[in-house]
């Protein structure tokens, strides 16, 4: 037993020794590896360099108009260092490197701008009605996934690829995974920002869109039009070099008020023009009716989400982590705070309230404007910018609900309007040595319009074009009733437990069938809801049974009828005896068809009918009617028709407007407009049922019975006594 532990542990000692060995000898093979690899790297570099030297001298004649401009600053080129890229190789020549720290700063500022897509979808959600909540949330869920895609197919080639005139790119269509570190970031920076810009259009066009319309314009945008005009303002940031027609020209847009916030803005004005406003929105010949969301605490953590993320939004647009980040930061704070605090103060001067949309969209407004120049301006600048962006906003709202067009969430005069602002808030207080475009302020001004307008002819007079004709071959809208019931269900087939209990209310009104239950789930709100209505529907049904068995074994005749129209709605089996009527026969018909006012019931004589008819009307007094332009008036309601007369302007002679209060005696009654006149066998059974309903009334006030004459269905009466 002692030589086998001594035998274990020699061969333990051995094994442990050729391990450590092994170890050493794949440690040098792979440092002798990555050695030669370091030197063929460093070769193809060098030949790669050269090539793009000799390249240089060779520019095509279609490039020749285009000079590019460089600019020398460092807020939108990644800074770089002329140190050998491999340090311990000495034939190595010096090489640009990039800071690790600045491709670090890139992916954080990429999570943080991809913060924003929940923030977006919290904040559509919460103002948007609840029956269609989880149709928004799919939306910004399946928007970002399509954005993706088409960014990384095609969209990126197009805005970042080898430039064509200026125009589009022509190279990097399927980017390849084995990219350079900061290559890599940088497209996973700009498709975050592609992301953003499509999502825009998701809560303008929310409650009345099919889904998978709405996946057609996301893709339109994320795969053609955002990836076209980037191109035409940011091809070639990552570099350095503007070659895009309105970046080599000096456009500015530091990060995207624009490019992204305007185009996204252009495209959710061309679908609302299609699709049309949400049904109730603007009613014929009211005011636009509001339609308030269901959960305004989750639209402020959007809100809030959004505000955090837009930190790297600006902040990661320097694509370095430089002196310039904490500025900006700064600026974008300034700039959303003061567009909050200006919306709160005007909208609570003018509706005497403090409007939490208002609020939301004045921080969002102010983030939007600071966006273009939020590396090139003041602190002073920046609060002056969110001010301006939040008033610009506000005024936007109230043009489109003049014009009728109903964007959900407000996104276009966020976006679309503060971006615009904030484009021109370049020229006006972006300071000339950060831009460092060489223009004068009315050369900045004039290409800063410039790239507006082109965001207009690509974001809005492509788009629309497209969207029409599309929704003519295929119906973008849901249908009124889809609309009606919610997308959750018509669009998804997702329940919840208001819907549920909504559909057996409805079911109840519609078939008066009081066995029917809410499904309970316990522990939540509406779950307690239908729990407690449940208990109440068995109580009325318990009392409904024990009503029904009474009314079934009574001996007298009982009738339900209602009171404005006095139509019958049931009768009890006694009753069918009493008046010789099926109940379906009666179902529907007037009162005085079973019983006569006018008929003594103990002569069985007819009254004095004018006597009986004047009785009732003597306990009414009639208001004098006023004399109304019809003009004036929008709609006739009953209560208009009930105290005032309408009169025709050629009814009015022209010497009755000389006095403050015109006399219009003169009036004759065939002057009158012919809604204000009755035939004579109208007015009688006017009467007669106004008469039969205040008889009843009085009736009931009473509480005594009443004798009166029966009619039975062969046309023979008989005495009763009713009780009501």
């Amino acid at each position: 037993m002692h030589r086998k532990s001594i035998l274990g542990i020699i061969l333990f000692l051995l094994t442990l020794a050729l391990t450590i060995l092994h170890g050493s000898l794949i440690d040098k093979y792979i440092q002798n590896n990555q050695l030669s690899n370091q030197i063929k790297e460093g070769t193809i570099q060098q030949i790669y360099n050269l090539d793009l030297e000799n390249s240089c001298f060779d520019i095509s004649p279609e490039f020749q108009f285009i000079e590019p401009q460089n600019f020398h600053n460092t807020q939108t080129v990644i800074p770089r260092k002329n140190q050998p890229r491999l340090k311990n190789i000495s034939t190595s020549p010096p090489q640009p490197t990039y800071e690790a720290i600045d491709i670090l700063w890139i992916l954080l500022c990429s999570g943080l701008v991809f913060i924003m897509q929940p923030g977006f979808m919290c904040l559509e959600s919460g103002l948007t009605r609840s029956k269609n909540s989880i149709n928004v949330a799919i939306k910004n869920l399946t928007d970002f996934g399509i954005s993706v895609t088409c960014f990384w197919s095609f969209g990126f080639a197009f805005m970042f690829g080898a430039s064509s005139s200026g125009i589009i790119g022509h190279s990097k269509f399927f980017l390849a995974t084995d990219l350079q570190a900061f290559d890599a970031a940088f497209f996973l920076f700009q498709v975050m920002f592609c992301g953003t810009a499509t999502t825009i259009v998701s809560g303008a066009v929310a409650e009345r869109m099919k889904y998978s319309s709405y996946l057609f314009v996301a893709s339109l945008v994320s795969g053609l039009v955002y990836p076209i005009f980037g191109h035409w303002v940011w091809n070639g940031a990552d570099i350095g070099i503007l070659t895009g027609w309105l970046g080599h020209n000096g456009f500015v847009d530091f990060a995207g008020s624009s490019v992204v916030h305007s185009i996204g803005g252009w495209v959710s004005l061309a679908t609302l023009l299609v699709i049309g406003p949400r049904t109730g929105r603007f009613p014929p010949g009211r005011p636009p009716e509001k339609i308030h969301g269901s959960n305004l605490p989750l639209s402020v953590l959007g809100a809030m989400l959004i505000w955090f993320g837009w930190f790297g939004f600006n902040g990661g647009s320097t694509l370095a982590l430089n002196e310039q980040v904490a500025g900006i930061i700064v600026n974008t704070i300034l700039a959303s705070a003061a567009g909050m605090i200006i919306t709160l103060g005007i909208t609570w001067y003018i509706r005497g309230i403090p409007s939490v949309e208002g609020l939301i969209n004045g921080t969002l407004s102010g983030l939007v404007g600071i966006t273009a120049a939020c590396h090139a301006v003041t602190a002073f600048s920046a609060i002056l910018i969110g001010i301006i962006a939040a008033i610009v906003t506000m005024l936007v709202e109230q043009a489109l609900e003049k014009i009728r067009v109903d964007d959900a969430v407000g996104a276009i005069p966020v976006h679309l309007g503060a971006g615009i602002w904030g484009t021109l808030a370049v020229a006006f207080f972006g300071k000339a040595e950060v831009l460092d475009t060489g223009l004068s302020f009315s050369q900045q001004l004039t290409v800063q319009l410039l790239g507006i307008l082109a965001a207009f002819l690509l974001g809005f007079c492509l788009v629309y074009p497209i969207l029409f004709i599309a929704n003519k071959l295929y119906l973008f809208r849901v249908s009124e009733a889809d609309e009606n019931i919610g997308l959750n269900v018509s669009e998804h087939q997702a329940k919840t437990e208001i819907l549920d209990l909504f559909r057996v209310m409805d079911s109840q009104a519609r078939t008066q069938d009081l066995s029917l239950r809410v499904p309970v789930e316990p522990f939540t709100e509406v779950g307690q809801i239908a729990e407690r209505y449940n208990q109440v529907m068995d109580a009325l049904e318990e009392v409904t049974a024990r009503n029904d068995a009474i009314i079934k074994v009574a001996t007298d005749a009982i009738i339900t009828f209602t009171k404005p129209e006095l139509e019958i709605i049931s009768i009890n089996p006694s009753g069918e005896k009493i008046f010789a009527y099926k109940n379906q026969d009666l179902v529907g018909k007037p009162i005085y068809q079973i019983f006569d006012f006018t008929i003594n019931p103990l002569t069985l004589e007819k009254m004095d009918a004018d006597y009986l008819l004047m009785a009732p009307e003597e306990l009414i007094e009639e208001s004098l009617k006023l004399w109304v332009n019809p003009n004036l008036i929008g709609y006739y309601t009953q209560e208009f028709i009930d105290y005032f007369y309408v009169f025709d302007l050629q009814d009015i002679q022209p010497e009755n407007w000389q006095f403050p209060f015109p006399s219009f005696l003169h009036l004759l009654e065939e002057n009158l407009v012919d809604s204000q006149t009755e035939s004579e066998p109208q007015k009688k059974i006017n009467k007669q049922i106004k008469y039969i309903e205040l008889m009843i009334s009085k009736i009931a006030y009473s509480g005594n019975l009443y004798e009166l004459v029966g009619i039975r269905a062969d046309g023979s009466l008989f005495p009763m006594e009713i009780a009501v």
